[in-house]
């Protein structure tokens, strides 16, 4: 007859494989916390406290549509979050982010991401409802929007004046946590299993 698998324990073994994945979770969050909080501060950092353009700054009395700079609205818009994104149209989650939630901190972030030299200019007196293209009376605007705000930071289409500068600057310390939080969730598991006799039956 054959041989069986007695084993000793085996409640006990389970218990502690399912305690793997909220341990992982519960490490995660702490570890990638933080890594993530001195980025979120350097970030901060980088946002200069008045605006980089003269036009772009608050004033009374305006009814522009395009909001205005104001340097303590986008720091307040930089933060982190530890629990996972919503699945994207790709199947993608992201477990851990730091975002800009303000409108004026993301145009600052990413502007002259798409185009390094600005919106093509079509002028105010041009028809169509297009809102990628400068409708401004100077030519030149967006040019000199993008290079009033400074450089952009990162690779390819990821890039970004605060984040991405802060990011890159990290040099991958807060990847690193992600996987120091594994390592550890891998040693919990080691340590309680070591309690437990597998044997096999004659």
């Amino acid at each position: 007859m054959p041989s069986a698998i007695l084993v000793e324990g085996h409640l006990a073994l389970r218990k502690a494989l399912q305690n793997y994945a909220p341990d992982l979770l519960k490490i995660s969050r702490k570890e990638v916390a933080a890594a993530l909080i001195p980025i979120v501060n350097e970030a901060r950092g980088h946002v200069p406290p008045s605006s980089p353009m003269s036009g772009w700054a608050p004033r009374s009395f305006s009814e522009a549509r395009w909001p205005f700079y104001y340097a303590s609205i986008i720091k307040r818009g930089i933060g982190y979050q530890t629990s996972p994104s919503r699945t994207n149209r790709f199947g993608w989650s992201a477990l851990a982010r730091i975002e800009n939630k303000t409108r004026i901190g993301a145009i600052y972030e990413t502007a002259g991401r798409k185009n390094g030299q600005g919106q093509e200019w079509v002028g105010p007196k041009a028809g169509g409802l297009s809102r990628g293209v400068s409708r401004s009376v100077n030519p030149r605007a967006g040019n000199q929007f993008i290079s009033n705000l400074g450089q952009l930071y990162g690779t390819k289409k990821e890039t970004g004046r605060l984040i991405y500068r802060a990011w890159e600057n990290d040099r991958g310390k807060a990847n690193d946590a992600y996987f120091k939080a594994v390592n550890k969730a891998n040693d919990n598991l080691v340590k309680r299993s070591a309690m437990f006799n597998l044997t096999r039956a004659a």
